[in-house]
């Protein structure tokens, strides 16, 4: 009788082999629904399927590089994603190739014609893409997968950093604290700013759930947050006008840069003390918000095991179908956020 792969697991079950794979190993950091992994395991029972190692499944004739799109190596929560896919890579024999655009459209769009001329064996975006149907032709061929947000008008392979949960379960932990008046500071929205548009309304949802009016939120939008070179200065920029309105108990930064800028401003006033006057929080859990003193209230994606279920993702891209996973964030609480001031 002929032994039953993966494939067979995932025609039984109606799923893809990725998905197998993801509930055969227990793959930390993805949420499945109950159901799936369900009938994926009743499904494996049922063929008496022995899954292989992974190593066994990857294909032979391969260029052995990966191509690594990120927007800026300036903020250190894009540097940790990267030395998380390259160690990963490394452990399996590949090379990377980085793809930093700068934000830049024609930059980005010079790379992707140098993965295709390196035939590149899979691509992993660190941001959202903007050449969406050019990146949706070239997964055709190679393998793509983006480390972001979920969006309904990208067709492509998509691991969410869950930024709604990220700013609802931040600003749930303000709310817990007694804050009433939240102050948010980031960047103008655009079509490439999801992460952050996600976050903003994880933020207002919270604020929203607790019943507080639209007044308990001001959102500050600085177009300096855009440039990464000057995000700390933004939100050292900003707390200063925070201070001088003298109405917001509790800030939160758009990442840990500009936390850090919020933070090296306040204790550069007079009189001013964190957390007991004023409480600063930011997202990615980067080296900064551990550095800084009183240390940051962060937020953590679970970047390692995404990074490395990308990559898996990647050299065994036997799926047919365009999944869209989410992480599961966590709270890291610092010394930054106290009480709200009576």
């Amino acid at each position: 009788m002929k032994r039953a792969t993966s494939k067979d697991v995932a025609k039984l079950a109606g799923v893809s082999q990725t998905t197998v794979s993801f509930v055969l190993n227990n793959t930390p950091g993805i949420s499945l629904s109950d159901e799936t992994r369900r009938k994926v395991l009743d499904a494996a029972r049922e063929l008496n399927y022995i899954p292989n190692s992974f190593a066994k499944g990857l294909k032979t004739s391969r260029s052995k590089l990966l191509g690594i799109f990120l927007p800026t190596m300036a903020n250190p929560f894009y540097q940790k994603l990267m030395q998380y896919i390259e160690n990963y890579t490394a452990e399996l024999g590949y090379n990377v190739m980085l793809c930093c655009t700068y934000r830049n459209a024609e930059r980005e769009k010079s790379y992707l014609d140098l993965c295709v001329e390196h035939q590149v064996d899979g691509i992993i975006y660190l941001f959202t893409p903007n050449w969406v149907k050019q990146i949706t032709r070239i997964s055709h061929n190679i393998p793509v997968i983006l480390i972001s947000e979920k969006s309904e008008d990208i067709s492509i392979n998509t691991i969410s950093l869950n930024g709604f949960q990220c700013g609802k379960i931040l600003t749930e932990h303000l709310l817990q604290l007694g804050h009433k008046n939240i102050a948010y500071v980031m960047s103008p929205v655009t079509s490439v700013s999801l992460t952050r548009q996600m976050r903003l309304q994880g933020i207002k949802a919270a604020v929203q759930n607790a019943g507080l009016g639209e007044d308990a939120l001001e959102v500050i939008t600085n177009p300096v947050v855009a440039s990464d070179n000057l995000e700390a200065n933004a939100g050292f920029a900003a707390m200063e006008s925070i201070l001088k309105k003298k109405r917001n108990t509790a800030v939160i930064g758009v990442n840990d840069l500009v936390s850090f800028g919020l933070l090296s401003k306040a204790l550069n006033m007079d009189g001013i003390r964190i957390p007991e006057d004023i409480s600063i929080c930011g997202f990615d859990n980067t080296y900064l918000a551990h550095m800084a003193h009183p240390t940051l209230t962060t937020v953590e994606y679970c970047t390692e095991p995404l990074c490395r279920l990308a990559v898996d993702m990647l050299l065994n891209n036997n799926s047919i179908d365009v999944l869209k996973l989410s992480g599961e964030p966590k709270l890291i609480i610092g010394e930054s956020t106290g009480p709200a001031p009576l």
